[in-house]
């Protein structure tokens, strides 16, 4: 117990606690001030960009040709694997996604490579799940950081191979979180901010490093058809049944999974301004899981202005973009906006009109 007289602030060998006491109080209101007039003036961004530049100038954005200010126009991409099981439904911020790639997983279930490549905050995304190694190919040509959750015993060795820029759950968890709503695994979930400072810590280029499409404005209303289009993928059971419907006031194409309007957790109405159909070579690498051709060539179709354009792709080595083309040869050019890129199986019958 201290002695009463310590607590006398008049004597002399007491006043040092005094002064210490003075110098707190007095950084501490210095820094209560520079909060009030400084840090009340700092804008937190969670999107995957800086967004404070010079928006007088308008470019094509390079994952999607959307019209955008100079300094938004070649965001860093990061694709996320996203997952489709019925029990992980609706999923969270997949309509925000500029580029979507869908392709079977195991036990006809599908599976989505999300490629976020916008200035837009993005709260919640996911359910994420894990890496499977054709992905990996699509990942490699965009040169994403690459987010997920684990991954197939090939994707592992692939993802160290082709030198992925890797953002595994595993090693990475402060850029994830996992929900309480959901059961586990199906409720692991990261966001533009996180995302965001994923690709600073990990002191990447600010700018994304991969070959465009060719973008081009939609035709003209008047030149767009009046009867009803719809394309329908039947990847395995009615749950994994894709539908397409063509909306002809926004000329874009309306998804369906499983009889109903696929929308996302926020309500928002998933679609897209192109849809892909590309057919792959696809197999078993193992008792469970599948493996697919994606370099090479082979057939695909492209729909958008309400129609359907039957033609080829190519990817011509793992970090080549994969292109598309016409009966003719030539390149096709993609309205600009979102696009979906369904994966189907060589043979499989997709029906459209």
């Amino acid at each position: 117990m201290p002695d009463k007289k310590d607590y006398i602030w008049g004597k002399r060998k007491n006043k040092l606690p005094l002064i210490i006491i003075i110098v707190v109080v007095a950084i501490l209101a210095v820094a209560l001030l520079g909060y009030l007039f400084l840090g009340q003036n700092t804008n937190k961004n969670t999107s995957l960009v800086n967004t404070t530049g010079d928006h007088s100038e308008q470019v094509e954005r390079k994952i999607d040709g959307v019209s955008v200010p100079a300094d938004q126009a070649n965001i860093y991409p990061v694709a996320v694997m996203i997952e489709n099981l019925v029990s992980s439904r609706p999923q969270a911020g997949l309509s925000e996604a500029n580029l979507v790639y869908e392709a079977l997983a195991e036990g006809g279930i599908t599976r989505f490579m999300a490629v976020y490549a916008a200035s837009g905050a993005i709260p919640k995304i996911g359910p994420v799940r894990s890496a499977r190694s054709y992905y990996l190919d699509w990942a490699k040509e965009l040169n994403t950081l690459y987010a997920h959750i684990g991954g197939s015993p090939q994707s592992f060795n692939l993802i160290k191979q082709y030198k992925i820029l890797d953002l595994d759950q595993f090693f990475n968890a402060q850029y994830f979180w996992r929900n309480k709503d959901r059961p586990a695994p199906h409720n692991l979930y990261t966001s533009s901010e996180l995302l965001a400072y994923a690709l600073r810590d990990k002191q990447l280029a600010k700018e994304g490093n991969f070959e465009s499409w060719l973008f081009k404005d939609d035709k003209n209303k008047e030149t767009l058809p009046t009867e009803e289009k719809n394309i329908i993928i039947d990847f395995s059971s009615f749950n994994y049944k894709v539908e397409y419907k063509y909306d002809l006031a926004n000329n874009e194409y309306i998804r369906n999974q499983a009889g109903q309007a696929h929308q996302d957790e926020e309500g928002h109405q998933i679609k897209a301004k192109n849809v892909i159909v590309q057919y792959l070579k696809t197999s078993l690498v193992d008792k469970e899981r599948l493996g697919m051709e994606t370099i090479g060539e082979g057939e695909a179709i492209v729909f958008q202005d309400g129609q359907g354009i039957k033609g080829t792709w190519k990817k011509e080595s793992r970090e080549s973009r994969t292109e598309f083309f016409d009966s003719d040869g030539n390149k096709i050019k993609l309205n600009r906006g979102t696009t979906w890129i369904e994966i189907v199986p060589s043979g499989r019958i997709v029906n459209y009109n």
